[in-house]
This record gives C-alpha cells, structure tokens and sequence, in this order.
C-alpha cells in the first residue's frame, strides 16, 4: 500500500469527496463551529468548554444540529454538566430551521432542562407542539437569527 496521506493528498481527497464528507452531521459541525467563529469575527480555539474566543476574550460555546428526533425534538449533546464553567456564551445552531441562538452560560444551566448531557427543543418552537416548552422559550428569548 502506498502512502497517501499527507496534507497534499489529504487535500486533494478532500475536494472530490467533499459531499460524502458534509453528510456527515460530526464533520459538518465541525465545519459550522469553524465558520461562525470566522463570520463573528472570532478566533476558533477548539478548546475543552468552547469553541471560540472573541476581542473581548468572551468564551463561546457552538452545538450545531440538523437532524429531528422521531420524537419531533431538536437536541444537541455534550451540552451539560460536562460543560458548566467552560464558556461565557453557548451558542446553539438549528440547520433544519435555519436559526442561531446565543444564550448565557448562567441563564442555560439555571433554567435547561437536561437529560444527561443533551439539551432537547421543540423542532416547531412550539407551534404546533408542547414539547420540552421551557427549553423551547429560553432558546426564543435568545434567538439572534437576522438581528
């Protein structure tokens, strides 16, 4: 087998499997984290607890999903008590609906509800639902979306 794996060959497989590779929901989150940073004007640290790291030294937290429950709930993971302390900021991207919400880290973890370290919401915002309605709101009283 011939070695094929340094960041020119990387590189190369990488534009002709792009798509093979953005329909992975992990690389594709990676991808988002990445580009928010860049689009706010941040540095992305990649760091335990957060993601990026703003002038003003503010810590953010990015969770990206696209992907609906059968139970009609939105959620992301690793989103708990494994990350209490580690960002000022939790910002919570919805690829289905296409919204941003940007919520204090007090503010999250004093009024989510959690179900280990995952963090469920209502994929209508409740509009055609009652689900996880306490989650649902504090994500709408933080929404950034088009602001």
């Amino acid at each position: 087998m011939k070695y094929t794996y340094g960041k020119e060959d990387c590189k190369k497989w990488l534009v002709n499997n792009v798509d093979l590779l953005l329909n992975d929901p992990k690389f594709q989150a990676l991808i988002v984290e990445v580009k928010i940073a860049e689009d706010a004007g941040n540095t992305f640290v990649n760091k335990v607890g957060h993601d990026e790291v703003s002038k003003d030294n503010i810590r953010i937290e990015t969770k990206f999903t696209n992907y609906i429950m059968p139970s009609g709930e939105l959620r992301i993971n690793s989103a708990g008590e494994n990350k209490y302390g580690g960002f000022d900021f939790i910002r919570i991207v919805d690829g289905i609906n296409k919204r941003i919400f940007e919520i204090p880290h007090d503010e999250y973890f004093n009024k989510g509800t959690f179900y280990g370290n995952e963090f469920k919401w209502s994929s209508s915002y409740n509009s055609s639902d009652r689900k996880q309605m306490g989650n649902t709101q504090l994500l709408l009283k933080y929404e950034t979306t088009n602001k």
